[in-house]
């Protein structure tokens, strides 16, 4: 069967006027069990990682400075989203969702 990453926190809150379409990670789940391509047992909640897997692609000290929000101004920029303990809450279970799903076996998915 088919499994799907979701979690409220997806949708983050940006900024009025801000130009990313955030609230596509809301509209996407409500779409696909509305048109009935998926049902609610296709989606499943993930949650924060072990940190060993954030420190395997991420520099010790990167990854403190963005848990205690202490990154550089410049550098904060280029991230595109407000810093804040909810984005870093927010990205550190997307990286649980990517991990999970590229974990699944694809015969999982029926024919």
């Amino acid at each position: 069967m088919l499994k799907i990453a979701y979690h409220p926190i997806y949708k983050h809150h940006l900024p009025d006027g801000h130009r990313f379409p955030m609230a596509k990670y809301e509209l996407l789940p409500q779409q696909l069990l509305h048109e009935g391509t998926c049902g609610p047992e296709h989606f499943y909640e993930p949650s924060i990682p072990d940190d060993e897997h954030i420190l395997a692609v991420h520099d010790e000290g990167y990854y403190s400075d963005l848990l205690n929000l202490e990154i550089p101004p410049k550098e904060a920029r280029k991230i595109g989203f407000p810093l804040s303990k909810e984005l870093v809450l927010r990205e550190r279970i997307i990286a649980d969702g990517t991990i999970k799903d590229a974990n699944l076996p694809w015969n999982m998915v029926s024919p």
